[in-house]
């Protein structure tokens, strides 16, 4: 390494990672300067790595990212097309465990997704598996899926569900989103009942958090709960022991259906 002035160097095509604090570093591939990381130095003295292959550079590049998340490996993933670098050779893929060629194509459509999808994604951890079946929507789905998201906060499972969802029933989306747009109900008698008894229990439950994350693949309920004195802790205790045969019939209804 050394230290070089360099006034004709592209300090763009790198310059994927906001929170770079990182000195300013450079390296060249084919004769062409490229600024790797501290995109936010200003002049034209840099760190110099020297004569770089493309791979060699990228693996580079992101060794400098200490977070590599969604919306950085879709940004890796146009450098590589960008630099005709070969992506079997590019570390951070074989790490987040991304192969083979429909993979690959998810990433290619993800760039084009709506920003505020791209950015939910990044920060739900969505699986690559729901990514692929948006990508594969035609334009009025993935805006329908997108603009439902600015208005609901979905979990990761409540999102990948919706998705589903929203894709079983993709003939009858409209062309622009709409809060009023119902899903035909297709539940079951027993998803019907089961989700009935849910609600009324959530009710029985004030100031309680009742939650199952899985849409009842499994009997699981998370139960939380704030308290600010040992008044309201006394409180939660009556609820709680208010609420022992709502929890029992609840549960028995589960076991009815088999799922318990």
């Amino acid at each position: 390494m050394e230290i070089k002035i360099i006034e004709n160097i592209n300090k763009d095509l790198f310059n994927i990672n906001e929170n770079n604090n990182m000195p300013a570093f450079a390296l060249s591939i084919n004769g062409i300067y490229y600024q790797i990381s501290g995109f936010k130095m200003s002049g034209s003295e840099y760190i110099y790595y020297g004569e770089y292959s493309a791979n060699d550079a990228i693996n580079l590049s992101i060794s400098f990212i200490n977070n590599i998340s969604f919306k950085i490996i879709i940004k890796i993933y146009e450098i590589c097309n960008k630099l005709n670098a070969d992506i079997n050779k590019i570390n951070i893929f074989q790490e987040k465990n991304i192969k083979g060629r429909k993979s690959f194509e998810t990433l290619a459509k993800a760039l084009n997704l709506p920003e505020n999808l791209i950015d939910f994604i990044d920060i739900k951890d969505i699986p690559l598996k729901t990514v692929s079946l948006i990508t594969c929507q035609q334009e009025n789905i993935i805006n329908f899926i997108a603009e439902h998201i600015k208005y609901n906060d979905l979990s990761m499972q409540a999102f990948r569900k919706y998705v589903e969802k929203v894709c079983d029933f993709k003939e009858i989306i409209p062309e622009n989103y709409s809060a009023d747009f119902q899903f035909p109900d297709t539940r079951s008698k027993s998803h019907i009942e089961i989700d009935e008894k849910y609600t009324e229990l959530i009710n029985n439950f004030k100031n309680i958090k009742i939650n199952n994350l899985d849409s009842f693949e499994s009997p699981k309920l998370n139960i939380s709960f704030d308290i600010s004195s040992l008044d309201d802790y006394e409180n939660i205790l009556n609820i709680l022991e208010n609420n022992k045969i709502n929890i029992k019939l609840f549960y028995e209804l589960l076991e009815k259906y088999g799922l318990k």
